[in-house]
């Protein structure tokens, strides 16, 4: 069996995310992968993830990383750790479309807003 990622979607205006690997996509994957595309002032979803640790890349762009009550600033090639249960959220505070590639600890991820 060939592994295909699955088309991107918008998860809410100006927020778009493209699974790479997860156990939807081969089974029993154990770890999800993905890229998430951020516009210019927009700010994703307050969520957290009560089965997983999240590790979040920019590959490019500029934001600031919500992690609990703080707001840390990321450059192209910074890289973080979100740990399990952990509220986040992405802010993108650049002039061009921040793309990340975000890496997790679980297959099948539980979301909670």
């Amino acid at each position: 069996m060939t592994a295909t990622s699955k088309e991107a979607r918008l998860l809410s205006p100006g927020v778009s995310l493209r699974w790479l690997m997860e156990d939807a996509i081969e089974e029993d994957a154990g770890l999800s992968l993905a890229r998430m595309t951020v516009d210019p002032d927009i700010t994703s979803e307050a969520h957290r993830h009560p089965n997983c640790t999240e590790t979040i890349h920019l590959l490019s762009g500029r934001v600031e990383q919500r992690r609990g009550d703080d707001w840390i600033e990321l450059e192209a090639g910074d890289t973080i750790l979100i740990r399990e249960g952990v509220t986040h959220q992405t802010r993108n505070i650049g002039t061009e479309t921040a793309d990340l590639m975000l890496a997790y600890s679980s297959g099948s991820r539980v979301y909670e807003t």
